[in-house]
């Protein structure tokens, strides 16, 4: 008679709740993306794709991987809203939300700190001013 399999520990089911919420994130981003880009729901050709970068962080930290894996997601149904996306590698959220006001970025990773900063136009964007156009599409961890 074969062992029942043993219930998973606190441990694991913490994990696996946190790999689970990682990729509810990560496809709500990909989904709100893919809308606010005004992505078609039927192919594309080659002339209607539309190529996005997202900002992250350097490449030992969190931020890189996790647009690593949304830009995956995104990049797995390409051919049905012609959305490309590609990952880039920066010095964190202050550049990112730099280069998002100048339109080097497309999308970023931003801790929310500064990106209040930036959307009030407080710390180091008081020179630049406030940039009301930011918007926040999900939170990837609490701070």
């Amino acid at each position: 008679c074969p062992l029942p399999k043993r219930a998973p520990n606190y441990n694991e089911q913490k994990k696996g709740r946190t790999h689970m919420t990682l990729k509810l994130k990560a496809s709500a981003f990909a989904v709100a993306a893919a809308v606010s880009l005004g992505a078609a729901s039927t192919s594309v050709s080659a002339q209607e794709q539309r190529f996005v970068t997202i900002g992250t962080g350097g490449v030992t930290g969190v931020y890189y991987p996790a647009g690593g894996a949304i830009c995956r997601l995104v990049n797995m149904d390409r051919k049905e809203h012609g959305i490309r996306c590609s990952v880039e590698s920066t010095g964190g959220s202050v550049y990112n939300l730099n280069a998002i006001r100048q339109g080097e970025l497309d999308l970023a990773v931003a801790q929310s700190d500064w990106q209040y900063h930036a959307y009030n136009g407080t710390s180091q964007f008081k020179d630049d001013g406030a940039n009301k156009d930011l918007r926040a599409v999900f939170s990837l961890h609490p701070e």
